[in-house]
């Protein structure tokens, strides 16, 4: 085990209070915007989830001033609730973004707690772009298994992600040094959440509670509320708390030289990342023309991580099964598709789902990659039809263009805004680099027309 670096959290606070725009290539400012873009769409499809009526009906009890957006609707609450409640509506689709090396999806809690400030704090679209870029850097780095070894109990992504959120926010308020160290102590304290969760609402409250956790740091900081400055690398600290230290100085080691948000890729199946090899093999089968009816059995070979995660033979609702390679496979064969759709409680009941789902097994492949899967159908004739998937769709190897990304956010906004406004919406993310007030953009997302919560 590596000796801690004494001075890990001042570093990242030094590095993030002195990055200019000069720092950040073209290339990543632009996968930064599209990677605000599809929040913002993951958060617009799962405005109208029944988790965030019922956060709604919570927070409404309490929530302050009508300061912020609530995605998809009229009501305005204040910043700090706002972004929770966004960060639900974000998450709960499984559809938000991925590292192409790292179990985390980036943007699910900064994007959020970024535009809630902008709410309260006047802010240019290229700051917002700026602070995100950086607040993806640090939970990456801080995550990235060179750092430390972490226990698998533990919720990656929404732990993390209170301090990507409190460095883009630090960044974003031009907080100093000092403050932005005093930032990341008070969220690396707030930081939590379980694996457990996957399968009920609260795994989208781990983002939605990092967000405003995050966010909240931020704003005590610039007031002069104190953090432990070395709350990250401490002996009491975050690795410590979480896991063991590797070499935590490695977080501040070639910083620049290649930013992790261009390591950012986009889902194109509403559902855990490492289900998408399976999907894809399916759909190639499907699209081959293999005929449900004549399945006998199925057999996936998949990564280690894909049965730890989403190895559930028979979930029960929406939430579960979007953890599920079983359920996705049978889906993919029958259907042909994979979307928000497929996820819904009659489809997941569908005898026909159920009766495929029933002949569908599973092994591991210690050699495969997290993004790698084979598929294998015996149909009646006694034929074996084996479909192999290096890398999934929407992989680094496999990215989705902007055009394909535009469409999904075009599609997750059906029955939420209309599709001039949607159209619209995306004009503005495309240019956000260019808006003088960032703000514009989570405002012209709210106005909700289309039909209640989804049962």
């Amino acid at each position: 085990m590596a000796e801690p670096r004494a001075e890990v959290t001042r570093d990242l606070a030094r590095l993030i209070s002195r990055s200019t725009p000069s720092d950040i290539p073209p290339e990543a400012f632009h996968q930064a915007r599209r990677s605000v873009l599809n929040w913002l769409g993951a958060a617009l499809g799962g405005c109208r989830d029944a988790s965030v009526a019922h956060a709604l009906a919570m927070a409404g009890e309490f929530s302050g001033p009508p300061q912020a957006t609530v995605i998809g609707h009229a009501a305005r609450m204040d910043s700090l609730t706002a972004a929770m409640v966004n960060g639900i509506s974000g998450n709960i689709l499984d559809f938000d973004d991925t590292h192409a090396h790292i179990v985390l999806h980036p943007s699910a809690s900064i994007t959020c707690a970024l535009f809630a400030l902008s709410e309260i704090r006047p802010m240019h679209g290229r700051t917002l772009l700026h602070a995100l870029v950086l607040g993806i850097e640090l939970e990456s780095r801080l995550l990235d298994p060179r750092t430390a070894s972490y226990r698998f109990a533990w919720s990656p992504t929404t732990s993390v992600a209170s301090l990507g959120a409190a460095a883009a926010c630090a960044f974003a308020l031009g907080l100093d040094e000092r403050q932005v160290a005093w930032a990341l102590g008070i969220a690396a304290t707030q930081a939590g959440g379980l694996r457990e969760t996957g399968g009920s609402m609260s795994k989208a409250f781990n983002a939605g509670n990092a967000a405003r956790s995050g966010l909240a740091a931020a704003l005590l900081a610039a007031r002069g509320f104190t953090g432990a400055t070395t709350a990250i690398e401490g002996p009491k600290g975050f690795i410590a708390a979480f896991g063991e230290a590797r070499d935590p100085s490695s977080m501040v080691e070639a910083w620049g030289r290649q930013w992790q948000v261009l390591m950012n890729t986009f889902k194109p199946f509403p559902c855990g990342i490492v289900t998408h090899a399976v999907i894809d093999g399916c759909l190639q089968l499907h699209a081959e023309g293999v005929d449900p009816a004549r399945i006998r059995s199925v057999r996936l070979a998949v990564h280690p991580m894909a049965m730890r995660l989403t190895g559930r033979e028979a979930p029960s609702n929406p939430l579960e099964a979007k953890l599920s390679i079983f359920h996705v496979a049978a889906a993919a064969l029958l259907r042909g598709r994979v979307g928000v759709k497929e996820f819904h409680p009659g489809c997941i009941a569908d005898p026909s789902i159920l009766q495929l789902r029933s002949r569908v097994g599973a092994k591991v492949d210690e050699g495969f990659a997290t993004d790698e899967a084979e598929v294998s159908v015996v149909v009646d004739d006694g034929r074996t039809l084996v479909r192999h998937v290096d890398h999934a769709v929407g992989s680094l190897v496999r990215p989705m263009a902007d055009a394909t990304l535009e469409a999904k956010f075009i599609d997750l906004c059906d029955g939420v805004l209309p599709r001039p406004a949607a159209d619209a919406l995306a004009a503005q993310v495309w240019a956000i680099d260019r808006l003088p007030d960032a703000s514009a953009v989570i405002r012209a997302s709210a106005g909700f027309t289309g039909p209640g919560p989804l049962q």
